[in-house]
């Protein structure tokens, strides 16, 4: 596979950003970019675009199924708009497809497009997705933050101070629309997956989300294997998730 970084202006984040992107080099372009599926893969807090590439097998996996993978850098955003004036959220859900169609012509078909993350990035692919589930016909959160109520319980004063953009909302933790877990609804075509090590301290968001989904009527996969919050863990999930939203799918599973 071919590895692309971009250097590139954001008008949602008004300033040049970095793209990574895993394309099908020469020998594997037996399939038009038009007809492949397009994996946006989100980071967690601590990392960017690249760890992706760095700490993980997502090169291989991509080989395999013949993905493109569009991994883009939002620093500590939580995948919020108005951050410092920077809309992170509007960036990744529609600036970002809208862009990588016009220079790469990928599809913006929903049945073409699955996004997924680790962490925050679980937050963020969850949110999007269940914003716009007429984008993607599937979302997975690998350690995600899912309920914004785990983050009312374990944030501190620094956590409050670093992060306003979240925490001005957790007054309104049952209602707003930051939240994933406000998001469900089982009138929404998305085929969800959502994982999370038993030895990971965020795993009641998951759990909590489980639950909100159960009671609203949510079809969803819950895994909950043996883990803690690290990429020997994040490796492992985002192939099972692949074949979770891809095997089965050509099989027919639903």
């Amino acid at each position: 596979m071919a590895f692309l970084t971009l250097h590139t202006v954001s008008q949602q984040l008004k300033m040049t950003t970095v793209i990574s992107v895993i394309l099908p080099d020469s020998p594997r372009m037996d399939e038009p970019m038009a007809n492949r599926k397009v994996l946006y893969l989100l980071h967690g807090l601590s990392d960017d675009g690249t760890m992706w590439l760095r700490r993980s097998m997502i090169e291989n996996y991509a080989e395999r199924y013949g993905l493109i993978v569009v991994m883009p850098s939002v620093d500590r955003s939580f995948f919020c708009d108005d951050v410092h004036g920077q809309n992170y959220f509007t960036y990744v859900a529609k600036e970002l497809p809208e862009y990588m169609h016009k220079v790469f012509n990928v599809s913006l078909s929903k049945k073409q497009n699955l996004i997924a993350g680790l962490s925050m990035g679980g937050y963020g692919a969850m949110k999007i997705a269940l914003t716009f589930p007429e984008q993607y016909f599937a979302v997975g959160s690998f350690s995600g933050i899912l309920a914004l109520e785990t983050l009312t319980m374990i944030a501190d004063e620094k956590a409050i101070h670093d992060f306003p953009f979240v925490a001005k909302e957790f007054p309104n933790v049952a209602t707003t629309l930051l939240n994933p877990i406000n998001l469900l609804n089982k009138e929404k075509d998305l085929r969800i997956y959502v994982s999370c090590g038993l030895q990971d301290e965020l795993i009641i968001a998951s759990k909590l989300f489980e639950k909100k989904a159960k009671e609203q009527g949510v079809e969803a996969t819950f895994v909950y294997p043996e883990g803690n919050h690290n990429w020997y863990f994040w490796d492992k999930q985002v192939n099972e998730f692949l074949h979770f939203a891809l095997d089965e799918k050509e099989n027919g599973k639903n």
